[in-house]
C-alpha cells in the first residue's frame, strides 16, 4: 500500500479516538492539527494513487458516487467516526455552502483561493429560502500541505476558487448528520437549503416536463418549489415550451405574491462572479 493510504489510516484512527473521547465539538480544530502534522501532500503520488486505486484488492467503501461530487472523488482511509476522501478538481470556482459534517480540507497540489463569509437572515422566503447579508469576512490563498478547518453548519461558510488546471483537496471528515441539510448561497443574498424531498420533487417535475404536456396550473406548488425550479433552470437555454412556460407561471407567482424577482438575484449573482474571478486570472 502507498504511503498516502497508510498515512490516511493512521490519521483517521487518531481522529476516532478524538472524537471517542472529546465528542465532535471541537474536531474540526483536531482534525486541521492532524492533517497539517502529517504533511500528506508530501507522500502524493498520482501514479502511485492510480495504481493502488485500480488494483484488484482495493475495496475501501466509497463516499461519493463518480461524478457526483467533484470531477473525481476517491475514499482513501475509513474509521469507526471519521474517513479521508480525496476530491480533484478542475479549475474553477465552488458555491458558497455550508457543510453538515465536520472536519479540516487540506491541499495536496494545485492552489486554491478559499473565501469565507457570515449570512445573517433578514427575510424568509419559504422554509428552505431566505434573503439575507453575506459578508466576505476573510481570504485566504492555500498552497499544498496548508489546511482549514471545516465546522457546522453556518460556523463554516465558504468558496473555494480552484485555480489550477487540477487542484487535488484532501478532506479528513465526519459522516453527514442525519437532519441537517447544506445551504448554497447566492453571492447577491439568497440562501437556498438543499433539503432533499424538495430537490427530488423539482427534479421530478423537469423530467416531466421533458415528456409531456400537462396543466401545471392543476397542481400546486409552494415558494420553496418555485424558487428551486428557477434557480435549477436558471440560464440553461432550454428551448422547452413546458420549462418556458413554468418559468413565467412561477416567475409571476414569486413576484405577485412575494414581491420578489428571483432573476434580479440570479442576475447580480452570475455579475459578481464574473468580477470576483476576474481577480484570481
Amino acid at each position: 500500500m502507498t504511503k498516502l493510504f497508510t498515512e490516511s489510516q493512521k490519521i483517521t484512527l487518531l481522529g476516532d479516538e478524538f472524537i471517542s473521547q472529546n465528542g465532535l465539538d471541537a474536531f474540526h480544530i483536531k482534525a486541521r492539527d492532524l492533517l497539517e502534522s502529517a504533511q500528506l501532500h508530501k507522500s502524493f503520488n498520482y501514479q502511485e494513487l492510480v495504481e493502488k486505486s485500480l488494483d484488484p484488492t482495493f475495496e475501501i467503501p466509497q463516499t461519493y458516487k463518480y461524478g457526483e461530487f467533484s470531477d473525481f472523488p476517491l475514499t482513501l482511509a475509513r474509521g469507526k467516526y471519521c474517513f479521508i476522501d480525496v476530491y480533484f478538481w478542475r479549475r474553477r470556482p465552488t458555491a458558497v455552502h455550508n457543510h453538515h459534517f465536520r472536519g479540516a480540507f487540506q491541499c495536496l497540489k494545485g492552489f486554491n483561493v478559499d473565501l469565507e463569509y457570515t449570512f445573517n437572515d433578514a427575510r424568509s422566503l419559504g422554509k428552505f429560502h431566505s434573503l439575507g447579508d453575506l459578508e466576505l469576512i476573510g481570504t485566504r490563498n492555500l498552497r499544498p500541505g496548508e489546511a482549514v478547518s471545516i465546522n457546522f453548519l453556518d460556523k463554516f461558510i465558504h468558496q473555494n476558487h480552484h485555480q489550477d488546471d487540477l487542484t487535488v483537496n484532501l478532506c479528513l471528515r465526519t459522516p453527514e448528520e442525519n437532519q441537517s441539510n447544506i445551504s448554497n448561497y447566492l453571492l447577491s443574498g439568497l440562501r437556498f437549503e438543499k433539503e432533499p424531498g424538495l430537490l427530488m420533487k423539482v427534479e421530478r417535475l423537469i423530467k416531466l416536463c421533458a415528456l409531456e404536456d400537462f396543466h401545471h396550473k392543476n397542481l400546486e406548488f409552494s415558494f420553496d418549489e418555485a424558487i428551486n425550479f428557477l434557480i435549477q433552470t436558471y440560464e440553461t437555454g432550454t428551448k422547452n415550451s413546458r420549462i418556458l412556460r413554468l418559468q413565467d407561471f412561477f416567475k409571476n407567482k414569486l413576484a405577485s405574491e412575494l414581491n420578489f424577482d428571483i432573476y434580479q438575484f440570479l442576475d447580480e449573482h452570475d455579475r459578481k462572479l464574473d468580477e470576483m474571478e476576474s481577480l484570481y486570472e
